[in-house]
């Protein structure tokens, strides 16, 4: 199912290169290598893990970093693409806040609350305190969610690549699963 929708997705990209699309052509040389859509478990884990780190970084960016790096890393495009989206506009305010207060917690600092009447003078400096917490736990909780996305979806590719070896020895023998 997975497989198969991944390749449905990529299909595009994977073919013929003189057809692609105007947005896609000044990278022709650079796309043309079969690894960045492939569909196997190193390059869509790869992807994922780095999609899901990058994407919980406090900065603004992060699809066109998340692009370069999947070039760098040789893992699969789309879904790191894709997986760096987990994090939006409806979900910056949660994921930074939980990141600001285990990076409080990992330094032992008391956390501030959000206030939004000061003036801009004080509300710099109040940043300039947070951003060491902020980005501690920023880049503890993106190793956290990477790792757990690597093994669940190791794990998971595994499940469905047995899972598809059963069913096709039990067709080959004439019975079902």
């Amino acid at each position: 199912m997975t497989r198969k929708f991944f390749r449905r997705l990529s299909a595009p990209y994977r073919g013929n290169q003189e057809n692609a699309a105007w947005y896609l052509r000044p990278f022709r040389a650079l796309l043309a290598h079969p690894v960045y859509f492939s569909i196997n478990r190193r390059s869509i884990t790869g992807g994922l893990v780095l999609g899901l780190f990058v994407g919980v970084l406090p900065f603004l960016g992060h699809t066109p970093v998340v692009v370069l790096a999947a070039l760098l890393l040789r893992v699969n495009l789309p879904v790191a693409v894709l997986s760096t989206w987990i994090a939006n506009p409806f979900t910056y305010g949660p994921i930074f806040y939980g990141e600001y207060m285990l990076g409080s917690f990992l330094m032992r600092l008391p956390p501030t609350g959000p206030t939004l009447s000061l003036p801009w003078r004080e509300l710099a400096l109040e940043l300039a305190e947070t951003w060491r917490p902020l980005w501690l736990g920023a880049v503890v909780a993106g190793l956290t969610l990477a790792g757990a996305a690597y093994l669940l979806s190791n794990a998971a590719w595994r499940l469905m690549t047995q899972r598809r070896l059963r069913h096709r020895e039990a067709r080959r023998r004439g019975s079902r699963p």
